[in-house]
């Protein structure tokens, strides 16, 4: 009897939620903008994949920009991929910048290929850094190869740091031999934190061509951060190419360099 009482009790929140939802869902049409914009919250708060269509409509056609800007956000919330699309366009045609820096922020939460090209656009063209470090960091979520060429320019050419040091963690992530050379360009980056990303990066993506501009950086950065984590980079790849330049580093006047060099040496075997 219990059992049963539990079944019935499931089956009219089950119906309560369905009827809540199409509530919401009807909600987004109200000529109130006020009640737009707290039903496009609310249906974020539901995180249920059937107001995806309805939301996607509320992206690209309200007037309002906070309607728009929760509709990208509820659709993030949500992760489906059949939101992809939509935000794409939102984020390539949006004349409001947080709708499209949200856009690009869901976008990353679905983590669908199909929205690199989209991205990538975005990441090249968009007028906002905003927007384009949302994009870089959305694309490093997805780890898709297909981005490694926009955000390999971003990090060459971005002139706001942010975009940078963004790209260099988000070429490491997708770990792709074809971003060495961008990033070993980088590792003369005249900020500190875009030179330390790029060597990480270097260091997951594990190639041997990183090995002599790694071994460069190590005994000749001015941050001794930075060329602990050269040395890091250089026993991550394993080549004993490297072995001559950690054997200098094992007189650096940084102690963490000094012991970073021998842990190197040491995963290395020569």
């Amino acid at each position: 009897a219990r059992l049963e009482r539990e079944r019935v009790r499931g089956r009219g929140i089950s119906r309560q939620s369905r009827l809540g939802l199409e509530a919401l869902i009807e909600a987004l049409q109200d000529e109130d903008r006020e009640i737009r914009v707290m039903a496009a919250q609310a249906l974020g708060e539901f995180d249920d994949s059937r107001a995806v269509e309805a939301l996607s409509q509320a992206l690209l056609n309200d007037p309002v920009t906070e309607v728009r800007r929760l509709a990208a956000w509820a659709l993030g919330e949500i992760e489906s991929a059949r939101a992809v699309e939509a935000l794409g366009t939102a984020l390539m045609r949006d004349d409001a910048t947080e709708v499209r820096r949200m856009a690009a922020w869901a976008l990353g939460e679905i983590e669908s290929p199909r929205g690199v090209d989209a991205l990538g656009e975005a990441l090249v063209n968009d007028a906002s850094d905003e927007v384009r470090q949302m994009a870089v960091w959305a694309l490093g979520e997805i780890e898709d190869t297909r981005a490694v060429g926009a955000l390999s320019h971003a990090l060459n050419n971005a002139t706001d740091v942010e975009t940078r040091r963004k790209a260099a963690w988000a070429l490491g992530e997708i770990e792709s031999p074809q971003a060495v050379d961008a990033l070993a360009d980088a590792l003369g980056d005249n900020d500190t934190e875009t030179r330390r990303m790029a060597v990480w990066a270097l260091g997951e993506i594990g190639s041997p061509r990183a090995v002599m501009p790694l071994a460069e950086v190590l005994l000749n950065d001015p941050v001794a951060e930075v060329r602990a984590r050269a040395a890091w980079a250089l026993g991550e790849i394993e080549d004993p190419r490297a072995e001559e330049a950690l054997s200098k580093a094992m007189k650096d006047e940084s102690a963490e360099v000094r012991r970073m060099a021998i842990w190197a040496l040491g995963e290395i075997g020569g």
